[in-house]
């Protein structure tokens, strides 16, 4: 789970072989703050935590199409998602995370999934950055 500013606040704890992203959440509930706005993806349908509003993208139906507002509600929400999709490829920058470890013991793996988010967490806070949240991007002007 992370923020607009890409860092991330939140680690579920990993489980191996081919799991659904909906059963962990359901496995591992969070409790968010009454009107927060929780962004999830396919992956998480059905998952609707109390007091949270759900953003989620609309899936096109077999054989079928989006309808406009459908369509239109899903390129507002892309840039929105966006940063999620850079949270991923933040972590994924240590390459142990995205590359098969041969170490047994899943304390080994965990270990190195929480290294590569706190490098990323790292990096994300460091001054020298020159990302800014998009809400701010806005505001600021760069010089041409």
């Amino acid at each position: 789970m992370c923020d607009d500013t890409q860092y991330l606040h939140y680690l579920s704890p990993t489980e191996s072989g081919r799991v659904d992203d909906k059963k962990v959440a359901d496995e591992y509930p969070l409790h968010l703050p009454a009107g927060s706005v929780l962004r999830q993806d396919l992956g998480f349908v059905g998952h609707y935590p109390p007091g949270v509003g759900v953003e989620m993208p609309h899936k096109k139906p077999p054989k079928g199409e989006l309808s406009f507002s459908q369509l239109i509600y899903n390129q507002m929400l892309s840039p929105l998602r966006v940063v999620i999709e850079h949270v991923h490829s933040g972590i994924k920058r240590v390459r142990m995370v995205k590359e098969v470890v041969r170490v047994r013991g899943d304390w080994f793996r965990d270990t190195v999934m929480v290294v590569a988010c706190g490098l990323h967490n790292f990096r994300v806070r460091s001054p020298h950055r020159a990302y800014l949240a998009p809400e701010r991007a806005n505001l600021v002007k760069h010089p041409a």
